[in-house]
């Protein structure tokens, strides 16, 4: 949270290559102490939703794991290739909908990123793997991308991010645009107006900051076939899992290697949408926790 990465040297030309998620927002006079960027990363999340009516088909709630692993290998000058895996994870609570009682992706990383220091100043972002239920084949394999660009509007004060993501299993929407700013008012507020974390942060001291806002949590996935699921149309098919959230934490950085960050509030609605098959199931609104670790060295 505390890092804005440095953007985009004149040697960008045309569109760079950025990840909305891996943009740091820290400020640009920060970035005047030369680091050496960290080899590896390592990013855990876990979430609990309480449970929630699922439209008439009794309450439910949901369980979310989140790995990731990376490490960086220097190319030339501050260009990395990034490698690594991820693995994410929802399990539900039992109710009487057609609906799976997890979803799971096992996915790999390959990645170019421009570092300045320790912060990722551009990348572009491939994530081949198995986006399912259970089963593991052609239909559930998909590799989402990521392209974008940051851009200064007004130094150490307003910055735009533009792009674009897709996903061949989404089905709302396989290619979707990215935008969003980020506004610092002053060394200790910050306004970030992008998906999946938009947050006001406040930073009380360099190792704590306090924040409010939302979340975007999900992915696309392809179900496993059944015989006996009713609808049938929903047998096999693709769903776009989606669980929309507002609420308060903290992060707590004692260096740049470690960061720990919690969270509570609302999840205002989680929704299975089998948008190709026509169906979809929403959850009415419920609180949920929220922690999450990172460490880079």
């Amino acid at each position: 949270m505390r890092n804005l990465a440095a953007l985009f040297l004149s040697c960008f030309t045309g569109i760079a290559l950025a990840e909305s998620g891996e943009l740091s927002r820290r400020r640009l006079s920060d970035l005047d102490i030369v680091e050496s960027a960290p080899r590896t990363v390592f990013e855990t999340k876990i979430s609990y939703v309480f449970g929630s009516a699922l439209e008439d088909f009794g309450a439910q709630d949901a369980f979310q794991t989140e790995v990731k692993a990376a490490r960086r290998f220097l190319l030339r000058g501050n260009f990395y290739l990034r490698l690594g895996v991820e693995y994410q994870r929802f399990d539900f609570g039992q109710t009487d909908a057609p609906v799976p009682d997890h979803l799971q992706s096992f996915a790999g990383v390959i990645g170019i990123e421009y570092m300045r220091g320790r912060h990722v100043g551009a990348l572009f972002y491939v994530k081949p793997g198995f986006y399912t239920e259970d089963s593991l084949g052609l239909d559930s394999f998909d590799v989402p991308m990521t392209l974008g660009s940051a851009f200064v509007l007004q130094k150490d004060k307003l910055y735009l991010f533009a792009g674009v993501t897709s996903s061949f299993l989404r089905g709302r929407y396989p290619v979707l645009p990215l935008a969003g700013v980020i506004w610092c008012p002053s060394r200790q507020l910050r306004v970030i107006g992008l998906v999946p974390d938009p947050r006001i942060v406040y930073s009380p001291s360099k190792t704590l900051e306090l924040w409010i806002g939302g979340e975007l949590g999900g992915g696309s996935f392809r179900t496993d076939h059944d015989k006996d699921i009713r609808p049938r149309k929903l047998s096999g098919t693709q769903i776009d899992y989606s669980d929309y959230r507002a609420g308060i934490g903290l992060t707590f950085s004692p260096g740049d290697a470690f960061k720990l960050d919690f969270g509570v509030g609302y999840s205002l609605q989680r929704s299975f949408d089998f948008v190709r098959a026509g169906e979809e199931y929403n959850t009415d609104p419920a609180p949920y926790l929220r922690l999450a670790v990172e460490a880079k060295f």
